[in-house]
C-alpha cells in the first residue's frame, strides 16, 4: 500500500490495536514506524486492547512513536459510562475554528460579529459543559487497570483462552473464528452450524444468565474475510439486507472474557456453549424469529399489551 500510494502527499494509516472480533493484536508500533519512515503518520484505536496491553504513544524506538491515539474507555473495568478518549500530537492540528463550536471557546465576541477562540486546543474543542462525572470515571477506570498490572492481565488471559479452546475445539459443530491465533486478547467468537447466532445469544442469555453479542461486532469487511463470503455471495446478501430481510445476514456470537472471570465462571460458559451445539434445536422451538429486526422472541414474552400498560406506570 505504502509503494501503491507513495506519491501522495497524506499518507495515514489508521489501525486498531487488537480485533474485537478475533483478540489478535496488531504490531502498532512497527507499523507506525513503518509509516513514519515513508512520510506518513499512524492513529491507533485502543477501544479493544486498551483495557488489557500498555498504550506507549512514545516507545524507546524514536521512528515508532504514535501521532494519535482514541478510544472508549467502556471496555474497561468500572468503564461503561466514561467519555470517549482522544490524544494526538498537537503538530497535526491546523484548524483555528473548533469542530463544534459552542460555549466556553471562545476568549471573547461582540456585537459586530467579531469574536476570538480560545488558544488552547483541548478548550476550543469542547465546547458548552464538559462531562465531569464522564471524564472523571474514565479517569478511574485506567487507574484502575494500571493497579491491576498489564503484565498479570494478559497472563490471566491467556490461561482462560487456553482452557476455553481445549474445551471448545473438539465441539464438532462448532467453529471458532481464527482458530489458529490462540495468542490473542480475550475475545473468542464462533458460530454453530444451523445455528442462527441471534438465537444462540439469546438462549445464553435466558437458559444460562450468559451475555454474548451476536452479529458482526462492527467489522462486516473483516466478517468478508473469516466467513469466506466471496463478492458474488456478499452482493446476494446486502440486496436482501437493503430490502428489509436479515435473514441470511452473516455474522457470530463473540464472547469476550476479563481477568477477573474465575475458573468456575469459565467452567459454567463452556459447558453452556457445549450445551448449545447440542440442543439447540430443541431449545430454538420456544421462539420465534422476526426477519425485519433480526431478531427471536421467546413464545411467553410478554405481549404488546402488557407491556404498553407496564410503560404508563413511568408517565409523568
Amino acid at each position: 500500500l505504502l509503494n501503491k500510494y507513495k506519491d501522495h502527499t497524506i499518507k495515514i494509516a489508521s489501525i486498531t490495536g487488537g480485533s474485537n472480533v478475533t483478540g489478535i493484536r496488531v504490531p502498532c508500533h512497527d507499523i507506525a514506524k513503518l509509516m513514519h519512515q515513508n512520510g506518513g503518520v499512524c492513529f491507533v484505536d485502543f477501544a479493544c486492547a486498551g483495557p488489557y496491553v500498555d498504550i506507549d504513544m512514545h516507545p524507546e524506538d524514536p521512528q515508532a512513536y504514535f501521532d494519535a491515539i482514541f478510544f472508549s474507555p467502556h471496555k474497561f473495568l468500572g468503564g461503561p459510562g466514561t467519555c470517549g478518549v482522544l490524544v494526538f500530537n498537537k503538530k497535526l492540528y491546523h484548524n483555528m475554528i473548533p469542530d463544534c463550536p459552542g460555549g466556553g471557546t471562545v476568549s471573547w465576541t461582540n456585537p459586530w460579529g467579531e469574536h476570538r477562540y480560545i488558544d488552547d486546543i483541548e478548550d476550543r474543542e469542547d465546547g458548552g459543559t464538559p462531562g465531569f462525572l464522564q471524564t472523571i470515571k474514565a479517569a478511574l477506570a485506567i487507574k484502575l487497570k494500571e493497579q491491576m498490572g498489564v503484565e498479570k492481565m494478559l497472563q490471566r488471559e491467556h490461561e482462560i483462552v487456553e482452557h476455553i479452546f481445549d474445551e471448545l475445539e473438539g465441539v464438532e459443530n462448532l467453529n471458532i473464528l481464527a482458530p489458529q491465533h490462540r495468542d490473542r486478547l480475550g475475545v473468542i467468537s464462533f458460530y454453530i452450524d444451523e445455528l442462527h447466532y441471534n438465537l444462540g445469544v439469546k438462549l445464553l442469555n435466558d437458559r444460562f444468565g450468559i451475555q454474548t453479542r451476536g452479529g458482526c461486532s462492527c467489522a462486516g469487511t473483516y466478517g468478508h474475510y473469516l466467513l469466506h463470503v466471496d463478492h458474488e455471495l456478499s452482493h446476494e446478501l446486502t440486496n436482501e439486507i437493503s430490502i428489509g430481510d436479515l435473514a441470511r445476514k452473516p455474522g457470530w456470537i463473540r464472547l469476550s472474557i476479563h481477568p477477573t472471570t474465575t475458573c468456575k465462571e469459565v467452567d459454567l460458559v463452556c459447558r453452556a456453549i457445549k450445551g448449545l451445539a447440542r440442543n439447540h434445536d430443541e431449545w430454538g422451538k420456544d421462539y420465534t424469529y422476526d426477519s425485519s429486526t433480526n431478531e427471536f422472541i421467546h413464545k411467553d414474552f410478554l405481549p404488546k399489551e402488557r407491556l404498553e400498560k407496564i410503560s404508563s406506570w413511568f408517565d409523568l
